[in-house]
């Protein structure tokens, strides 16, 4: 696959991934420009590449990290919180709220893989954890929602 194909394929996943994690169209798309330089770049060096878009998530979210803690370094030790809620184009509010009951990892590892059909292989990759610690957190955040939606409807 060149880049062109990979990057039309593939643009607006990531796009909405940092959407999802960042909740700033102007953060969001200077660090999609980044990741597709660092895809660009290294498209070279990894001839094999087993999930492109697992590959591509995962470069944006380093490409994402390493941009906040630049800031968090820039605004001199003001912590800089990540906004977790989804994007204000997403107006479906009962989503947000039940997304809000979860933490930060268990949020991203629900919307890898119900929104962009990640394997728990693919978040562990994504995210540096142990698949088998993304597989619990997805279980206790399904566990916690259920619990959520059965209180709600009393």
């Amino acid at each position: 696959m060149d880049f062109e194909q990979l990057y039309e394929a593939n643009v607006d996943a990531v796009y909405g991934y940092l959407m999802f994690k960042l909740n700033d169209e102007q953060l969001a798309e200077d660090i999609l420009q980044e990741t597709f330089l660092a895809v660009h770049q290294g498209m070279q060096k990894n001839d094999e590449i087993s999930s492109p878009k697992a590959w591509l998530l995962s470069i944006a979210h380093n490409k994402m990290v390493d941009c906040l803690r630049k800031r968090r370094i820039v605004e001199s030790g003001l912590d800089f919180e990540v906004a977790a809620d989804l994007n204000e184009n997403h107006s479906n509010v009962f989503l947000q709220e039940a997304l809000g009951q979860l933490a930060d990892t268990e949020r991203t590892i629900v919307y890898g893989l119900y929104v962009e059909g990640l394997t728990c292989r693919e978040l562990a990759q994504i995210l540096a954890l142990p698949e088998g610690t993304v597989k619990s957190k997805a279980h206790y955040a399904r566990k916690h929602l259920y619990h959520w939606l059965q209180e709600g409807s009393k």
